[in-house]
């Protein structure tokens, strides 16, 4: 704020967290469903290529094994087109999946211009399964929420949004305590994690909202007010919410006459 405030309020966690809950849900994730492109992309992210490659040219291999591996690769190579189409005739998959925050929760946790909070994840897959060329449909939808952790950083005022915004970060999920799970959970966490540079700002107080509360005052004192400028500073204790007025001309001529 570039001069002193003419309005500061103290935010108590109850609104804060009502706040938090209104700009849900925020969406971190989502594309079109394709059964073999999203295989295929999600074996690459979890290094499964590699891995296994690193495991076929082990050194101590026998020439046998080696040779075979090497007619599997040409094999695969020459083969790689018909077996996705082959594949797409026999299962296809058409619909889009999203994730999404849809929940906070009341444990706010402050640091510098950082909240964090315990937090419901929403992962949704619908559309229409095909098989055998098309000639059975069947429609789906799948839904399913998990635990998750996650904070909104960088919270600050932003003109161009005319509101207070705050940027996905920390994002952590808790899908079970086995550890098949743990792995499962660690696998979505990095895919979510490569999506969350993409998620635009979420807007947690916006300005006319801010205008509708203080606008009244201006009524009371017969003078046309609303909101110039914004600030909200949070710290390790509290929240405050800095406001400064700005006034209709009829104000501004009477306070440079005065």
């Amino acid at each position: 704020m570039s001069a002193d405030p003419h309005l500061t309020l103290s935010l108590t966690r109850e609104l804060w967290n009502e706040l938090l809950n209104a700009a849900l849900p925020v969406k971190l994730a989502g594309d079109q469903l394709d059964l073999a492109h999203n295989a295929r992309q999600l074996a690459r992210r979890l290094g499964v290529r590699q891995r296994v490659r690193g495991l076929l040219e082990d050194r101590r291999a026998p020439a046998m094994l080696t040779t075979v591996r090497h007619r599997a690769k040409e094999l695969w190579r020459n083969q790689r087109a018909e077996v996705y189409r082959r594949l797409d005739e026999v299962v296809r998959l058409e619909g889009t999946w999203t994730v999404e925050v849809d929940h906070f929760g009341t444990e706010l946790r402050y640091a510098r211009q950082k909240v964090s909070a315990d937090a419901y994840v929403r992962g949704v897959a619908e559309g229409t399964l095909y098989l055998l060329r098309e000639n059975v449909e069947i429609p789906f939808r799948l839904e399913r929420r998990v635990g998750a952790s996650v904070a909104l950083g960088d919270i600050r005022y932003d003109p161009d949004h005319r509101a207070v915004i705050g940027h996905v970060q920390d994002l952590g999920l808790y899908i079970g305590d086995g550890a098949a799970l743990q792995v499962v959970s660690r696998a979505v966490e990095a895919v979510l994690q490569q999506q969350t540079p993409r998620v635009g700002p979420v807007p947690i107080l916006r300005r006319a909202q801010v205008e509708e509360m203080v606008g009244p005052m201006g009524g009371s004192l017969n003078m046309q007010m609303g909101v110039e400028d914004l600030d909200l500073v949070v710290d390790e204790r509290d929240m405050t919410l800095k406001i400064r007025f700005g006034f209709g001309e009829s104000m501004r001529d009477a306070l440079e006459s005065a």
